[in-house]
């Protein structure tokens, strides 16, 4: 029988069965070092909300930061801070989110050389909305005219 491209496998070939050398060996137990079922399960699902740490919903503020001006340059990334940790990169059009504790925050965006960093003060339950915009400064014009270049300034501000 011809089992050339185009041919459909209708029997095995000549000698029964194939050829276990061609197969690819199963796996079925765990390497030493490999996490186990337990630790891949926790990492998949995030942390169990039964350790005695977690806080209702009412408790927590929400942070919204949005990047939608029409002014914005629209072209490069701005990185995302709350109190020193990253958030995230922020590109145009994008909007993120996340819980923060109640209390006073400070948020900083960041587009590489110039920074603006706002403090805010979040009350349980409240939903606090930022906008960030990375754009010409008053005298980018200017600067682009003459030097054909210009800074980018990032600003944040309460919505």
């Amino acid at each position: 029988m011809d089992y050339g491209p185009g041919k459909a496998f209708v029997s095995p070939p000549p000698g029964g069965a194939l050829s276990c050398a061609l197969m690819s060996p199963v796996v079925t137990d765990f390497v030493d070092g490999v996490l186990g079922m337990d630790e891949l399960e926790r990492a998949w699902h995030g942390p169990s909300s039964s350790d005695g740490h977690s806080t209702g919903k009412t408790n927590n503020s929400q942070l919204t930061i949005t990047r939608n001006g029409a002014s914005d340059f629209q072209d490069r990334q701005v990185y995302v801070f709350v109190d020193d940790e990253p958030l995230g990169k922020l590109k145009y059009g994008r909007t993120m989110s996340m819980e923060i504790a109640p209390g006073r925050h400070r948020v900083r965006a960041f587009n590489t050389l110039l920074s603006h960093t706002v403090e805010i003060d979040a009350v349980p339950g409240e939903h606090v909305r930022l906008r960030c915009t990375n754009g010409m400064p008053t005298v980018g014009w200017l600067m682009m005219m003459f030097l054909h270049v210009t800074a980018l300034s990032v600003r944040l501000e309460q919505i």
